[in-house]
């Protein structure tokens, strides 16, 4: 799937995601195998957020050239 391939991303989801799965530091307690798995569900959201400006930096572009 190519990354434009991607419906429209809402707002709310991406901040009940951001809120869902914080950006964190682990504690020393944390074991590898937790660490590794909040970071996948972490580096999700990253991704997500990365497509959600990219498809509103089209649509102001789009917008602006009108």
């Amino acid at each position: 799937m190519d990354r434009s391939d991607l419906p429209p991303i809402p707002k709310d989801l991406m901040e009940a995601l951001d809120k869902r799965f914080p950006e964190k530091s682990p504690s020393l307690k944390t074991s590898i195998d937790e660490i590794r798995f909040e970071s996948g569900k972490r580096a999700v959201v990253r991704f997500l957020l990365d497509q959600y400006n990219l498809q509103n930096e089209k649509v102001i572009k789009t917008q602006v050239l009108k």
